[in-house]
């Protein structure tokens, strides 16, 4: 078994398809964070200010150290406060994570805002414009 094993690393190395495997690997441990992540923060962390959260993508490091946790809310008034709240709840989510995965290493978690859905808005709102402007 480990002969077939070294032979097919051996044959994907010499292809030059490595970096492939290593961006499934990273697509994979990114989307089991995801899921992870918003599932201890739905159930685990208490702070009633991160509840209102979707984890909208993760982004990890090559050498899974860390990760860049993307969220979004409703509540754009509070979305610093929100972000503040993650980051301070970050070490115990990386805690309640642990016990369910079993990857060898869980990166440390910084979580930074998604506005492309605001992004999106303000695109829609200004080809609605136009739309109007149009008719």
């Amino acid at each position: 078994m480990l002969a077939v094993a070294a032979v097919s690393f051996n044959r994907c190395c010499a292809s030059g398809d490595m970096q492939e495997i290593f961006k499934v690997r990273d697509r994979r441990v990114a989307e089991l964070l995801r899921s992870e992540i918003a599932e201890t923060i739905l159930r685990e962390v208490k702070d009633p200010k991160v509840k209102d959260v979707v984890i909208t993508g993760v982004e990890i490091s090559k050498d899974l150290s860390s990760a860049k946790v993307f969220f979004s809310t409703y509540n754009k008034a509070a979305k610093e406060g929100i972000e503040k709240g993650l980051n301070r709840s970050a070490g115990y989510i990386k805690h309640c994570i642990v016990k369910g995965l079993t990857i060898k290493k869980v990166p440390d978690l910084r979580f930074i805002y998604d506005d492309s859905s605001d992004y999106g808005q303000k695109i829609d709102n200004v080809l609605k414009t136009i739309n109007s402007e149009q008719e």
